[in-house]
């Protein structure tokens, strides 16, 4: 099992430390720092290279966003609405999501370092191409969301449900799945081998196997 490192990042008992601020301010800053942007909403943007470090993002909604080369250092996002952005070939290191509504969300080819999702909707989301380094997703829905040709190796799933998500190219090897809804997920046999599940999820993946079941 793999789990968060105890570091340094902004939550709300240290929110007082930061000022508060607007997206719509910022975007054009190549850095911003020490930054609090709450109940704010951002529409329609291309953002390129820049670095949000130590920030708090609250009630915020961003609609036909796209982050390309970002940087997300030490930043917490609580209670937000991200549907359909795009975070691509972007780094986000000790990171938080916490209660974030990420349908159809777009991570791909960018970089988990040391990054907790938790209570948060991934359906739809893209988790594909990327190099991950100590995830925790803890009780999340990836209900037809896509993991291909992702590194898990240091991945941690808490209660997730798979239904309809595609795990393809992306091994589960030595994962604890136990906690986990593994019926109708979409996987093969090559990925999942080696994850450690419990007999009653065994009987969903009986089909993987292509064998047939003599009543």
């Amino acid at each position: 099992m793999i789990y968060m490192e105890v570091i340094y990042i902004i939550t709300k008992n240290n929110i007082y430390e930061l000022e508060d601020a607007h997206l719509s301010d910022d975007i054009n800053n190549d850095f911003n720092q020490y930054k609090h942007y709450q109940n704010d909403c951002l529409f329609d943007n291309h953002i390129l290279n820049i670095e949000f470090k130590n920030c708090y993002f609250e009630e915020c909604q961003l609609q036909d966003i796209s982050f390309d080369n970002c940087f997300f250092i030490n930043v917490t996002f609580e209670n937000c609405d991200l549907s359909n952005i795009k975070i691509n070939s972007s780094l986000l290191r000790n990171i938080q999501f916490l209660n974030c509504k990420l349908l159809g969300t777009d991570f791909s080819e960018s970089l988990f370092d040391n990054a907790h999702i938790k209570d948060s909707v991934c359906r739809f989301a893209n988790f594909s191409f990327m190099k991950n380094k100590k995830v925790l997703f803890q009780n999340c829905d990836f209900t037809n969301a896509s993991i291909i040709e992702t590194q898990l190796n240091k991945t941690s799933f808490l209660d997730c449900c798979f239904s309809q998500c595609e795990i393809l190219h992306s091994s589960l090897y030595n994962l604890d799945l136990s906690s986990c809804d593994l019926r109708n997920i979409i996987t093969s046999p090559q990925d999942i081998t080696g994850a450690i599940i419990d007999e009653y999820q065994a009987s969903s993946l009986i089909h993987l196997l292509k064998v047939k079941i003599k009543e």
